[in-house]
């Protein structure tokens, strides 16, 4: 399947990729990660004011309506460059938000969109294997409100967030969303960094008492929007991940036709001209696979097309990475060298939203279904 970016899209792309390459040079970003400096706020204020927060967002809400591939362009900038900043989970996070008839909850999204304030989506446990429909968390009936109990890993951002999404059960087995307060007493965090550089939090519940306004979603609505955030997260990852692996071929190739041996460069043996072709094929295939997902969303597909498209994320990204890695030679072990960076971002990737046996799992079970 092949798509272009319209003429408006690329030209949003072209002005976050000159911020991009102004603010996030290589030398810079592992200076930041020297110091623990994953987030920086003026630079979170600049994305705000250049419109990369409110792209998906209605007029209404304070953003500026756009459809889902101006997304997708700027997560690929994103991973052009290796932004540290967490454009991506938030702004995903925040369409959850958005879709919810919790007026109070959506009432947030204003800050969030001018940069004020950061809302992370906490789904992922470690029995839930990938399945956002699988969680722990209970949400038990106390008073006129609830008790929240339970755990979250790997919760993207949320040392920097204000707001937290939590899903959660409660006494009848339904599935509920929530919107907590980040100081709310009862949780607790647990921040690390990620083998990418890119913050993240595992959070506990510990009898956070909640009043029956923090639901923004319930039982089958719940569900939907859930598996709707997780088909977004997996596509505007792809769309970063094209973005990085974009990036590794250039690097590849250059040091390809300049790094010579017994007096020619690199590009003219044939073995690694078909190595490098692979690594050209593994890119197309999820850049073909992202547009048919793209294009699904909000069909009965998105679900099939989403669970396709991160098998595939799996491969290429593994594959690129690995083969950049060693062409490059040693010096593509290095910290000094970028390659290796990219390389980790997208081995974290594979790991993000259900590694591929439980999407195979998912694509097998869909199957059978039709």
């Amino acid at each position: 399947m092949f798509y272009q970016y319209s003429e408006d899209q690329n030209a949003f792309r072209d002005s976050l990729r000159r911020f991009v390459q102004d603010h996030y040079d290589y030398e810079t970003r592992r200076q930041r990660l020297e110091k623990s400096e994953v987030f920086n706020a003026d630079y979170w204020r600049q994305l705000a004011e250049l419109g990369v927060l409110g792209l998906p967002f209605s007029e209404a809400d304070g953003g500026l309506d756009l459809d889902f591939p101006y997304l997708m362009a700027v997560a690929e900038e994103i991973g052009r460059g290796l932004v540290l900043e967490p454009v991506l989970p938030v702004t995903v996070a925040g369409r959850l938000l958005a879709a919810s008839n919790n007026g109070d909850a959506k009432s947030h999204l204003a800050a969030l969109i001018s940069g004020e304030n950061l809302v992370s989506l906490a789904w992922e446990e470690s029995s839930s294997r990938g399945n956002p429909l699988l969680t722990q968390c209970t949400l038990l009936t106390r008073g006129d409100g609830y008790v929240l109990n339970g755990k979250k890993q790997a919760v993207l951002a949320a040392a920097e967030s204000q707001f937290y999404i939590v899903s959660a059960r409660d006494n009848s087995g339904d599935l509920q969303l929530l919107l907590l307060n980040a100081k709310h007493s009862g949780i607790t965090q647990r921040c690390y960094l990620l083998a990418d550089g890119n913050s993240a939090a595992d959070l506990e519940f510990n009898n956070v008492e909640l009043p029956a306004s923090a639901i923004i979603a319930s039982a089958s609505q719940a569900e939907a929007l859930l598996q709707t955030a997780i088909s977004e997260s997996i596509i505007v990852m792809a769309a970063e991940a094209i973005g990085a692996i974009d990036q590794l071929l250039v690097i590849t190739q250059e040091y390809l036709l300049t790094r010579k041996q017994f007096g020619m460069p690199l590009a003219m043996f044939q073995s690694l001209q078909h190595r490098f072709a692979d690594m050209v094929i593994a890119a197309e295939k999820l850049r073909s696979l992202l547009w048919a997902a793209c294009q699904q969303l909000g069909s009965d597909n998105q679900e099939k097309t989403a669970a396709q498209l991160k098998v595939q994320l799996g491969e290429s990204a593994r594959y690129v990475g690995q083969q950049a890695v060693q062409l490059h030679g040693g010096i593509g072990m290095t910290d000094e060298l970028n390659v290796g960076a990219y390389f980790k971002r997208l081995t974290v990737m594979e790991l993000l939203c259900g590694q591929q046996d439980y999407h195979l799992g998912k694509l097998a079970e869909l199957a059978l279904v039709s």
